[in-house]
């Protein structure tokens, strides 16, 4: 065992010294070195690991040899008082810092780390009280050990918000899903409210402005810009216009009922009669609908506005460049021919360029551009809808399709599909994918001959002689005017299509997994499921799942389904 005294601090007291002979103190080993290195204060300074072997070396190469006889100074650790590495990500939108704890009595303070981030060219996103907070991991760690902590962060930038229309009316559709309160609590589902009208000047829709989003930076101070919101242009539509004082409010320039149409709100004039019957004859109107009692067989209603049915609409034909709103049922057949035989057309049609909504239907043709909303049952019917289809009381209680075909590009929300019996029941979902792809490759397209009518210009423009020999020549001036112009209408044209490009692509990218069909209860034999190319036949009851297109095929996802 080596003698302490062969050790001491030296003359600066940041570096540990031993002297040894050979002759007196080989054979040696590196233990033997450490074990005088456990006591204080050497204990507190780093050991010097290739120095310790070195000396090892040495001492036992020496001895026995004349030069065995001669003192050898050896330094075998130093004090280290930690060592801080700055690592910034690729996007310098964080820094991290790997600690070292140290060997001696300096430990790493909130000084020392500013300072070196301040070496690295970081003076802002610094969080000192979280850099404190982490110290204090430091302070358990054993000489040597490691630590990593956070401790600055850039800031993204806020995207600026689209601009937005807050409808302040209600329309005539939403009055079916909104049963009156009793006082008893209870609520009545033939109560449905009063008809909603509007008085002239009545605030309709009021627009919350596009802002341009909060600048970013990152760590080395770069500002990152936001992108702007959309705008949307606040439209008047017939008996409307924008307020005067305020460009930001749509007022009602009549009394009326509210009707969509087109995404464009319109007061129509109302035209109120109990029932559409042989004793009124077809009904066609400019502006909208009240039907207080029924629509019957073989009668034809046209509005420009919305169609409101308080009653019953039985093989009948409705068409709205508006909604279509039935509060009982819609009922129908199916036609004969000569021959008494069926020929699978259906009496009752219903056509509407807005959105459709009825309490049930069965044996009807229904036609949407928007939504189709059926509260209890879709019997034996044949629906088309560009928007979503929903069959649901809003509880998952009711809500059935059953026999017929349903076809809806947006997506399907019901709580059961066919029934116990295994009545045919054909479902078509999400079936515009291919037109949507057509969409992103015109738009691709568009846009590259667009880029090079823009590069073609541009060079035209860089290939011009100095204006010395041109800015008295008007008809020179005029053509480099229009020539700037065209090139500045490209440019905003160009930023146009890509965001339109961005959004088709983005779409096709997830089209199934926002198209598909949620079920709520039960999916029951002979029922044919059809979403984008992919297709399949029920063999048996499946539970509530969402029916979705998965690698070419038809999935029922159980794990997740609204």
């Amino acid at each position: 065992m080596l003698d302490a005294e062969l050790i001491r601090l030296s003359e600066d007291n940041n570096q540990v010294e031993v002297r040894l002979i050979p002759n007196k103190h080989a054979p040696l080993t590196v233990p033997n070195l450490l074990g005088l290195l456990h006591v204080e204060p050497f204990n507190q300074l780093s050991p010097i690991l290739a120095n310790l072997e070195e000396a090892v070396a040495q001492i036992n190469k020496l001895t026995g040899k004349p030069a065995g006889a001669e003192e050898f100074l050896f330094i075998l650790a130093e004090r280290n008082n930690g060592k801080i590495e700055i690592i910034l990500n690729k996007d310098n939108m964080q820094a991290e810092v790997n600690l070292t704890a140290g060997w001696g009595d300096h430990q790493i303070a909130l000084a020392d780390i500013l300072d070196e981030l301040s070496n690295n060219n970081i003076h802002i996103g610094i969080d000192k009280q979280k850099i404190t907070e982490q110290l204090k991991q430091l302070s358990i760690l054993s000489p040597g050990e490691q630590v990593k902590i956070i401790v600055a962060e850039g800031q993204h930038p806020i995207h600026g918000k689209n601009a937005e229309l807050k409808r302040q009316v209600s329309l005539a559709r939403e009055r079916l899903l909104q049963p009156q309160i009793k006082a008893d609590g209870n609520v009545d589902m033939r109560n449905l409210g009063e008809i909603n009208m509007v008085q002239m000047n009545d605030v309709l829709i009021e627009k919350i402005p596009a802002d341009d989003g909060t600048k970013g930076f990152d760590l080395l101070g770069k500002e990152l810009l936001p992108k702007s919101g959309k705008d949307t242009k606040l439209q008047a539509g017939p008996g409307t216009c924008i307020d005067p004082h305020n460009p930001l409010r749509l007022l009602a320039t009549m009394t009326g009922q509210a009707v969509e149409v087109r995404g464009v709100l319109q007061i129509d004039d109302m035209l109120t009669i109990k029932n559409v019957d042989v004793g009124t004859g077809h009904i066609e109107f400019k502006g909208s609908i009240l039907i207080t009692g029924n629509v019957d067989a073989e009668m034809i209603v046209k509005s420009s506005g919305d169609i409101t049915v308080m009653g019953f609409v039985d093989s009948a034909t409705l068409e709205a460049k508006g909604d279509i709103i039935v509060n009982k049922g819609i009922l129908g057949r199916q036609l004969t021919n000569k021959n008494n035989n069926y020929n699978h057309q259906l009496a009752t049609k219903i056509s509407a360029q807005g959105q459709i909504r009825a309490q049930f239907v069965q044996y009807s043709e229904l036609t949407a551009t928007g939504d189709i909303t059926i509260t209890k049952q879709l019997l034996h019917s044949v629906t088309h809808t560009k928007g979503k289809l929903t069959v649901s009381d809003g509880f998952n209680r009711r809500g059935d399709i059953v026999g017929g075909s349903v076809n809806a590009n947006n997506g399907i929300n019901v709580v059961s599909i066919g029934a116990t019996s295994g009545t045919k029941t054909e479902i078509y979902c999400a079936m515009q994918e291919d037109k949507v792809r057509v969409q992103v490759q015109d738009r691709s397209e568009e846009l590259k001959t667009l880029v090079e009518e823009d590069n073609s210009l541009w060079i035209k423009i860089n290939n011009l002689p100095p204006k010395e020999q041109w800015k008295h020549d008007h008809g020179v001036v005029t053509e480099i005017k229009e020539m700037l112009y065209e090139k500045n209408r490209f440019n905003q044209q160009r930023v146009d299509d890509e965001v339109e490009l961005q959004q088709l692509q983005l779409e096709l990218d997830q089209y199934y997994q926002v198209h598909h069909i949620n079920v709520g209860k039960c999916i029951f034999d002979n029922v044919t499921l059809h979403i984008g190319s992919a297709t399949t036949i029920t063999q048996r009851e499946y539970g509530p799942c969402r029916v979705i297109h998965k690698d070419k095929q038809i999935d029922f996802d159980y794990s997740k389904h609204d």
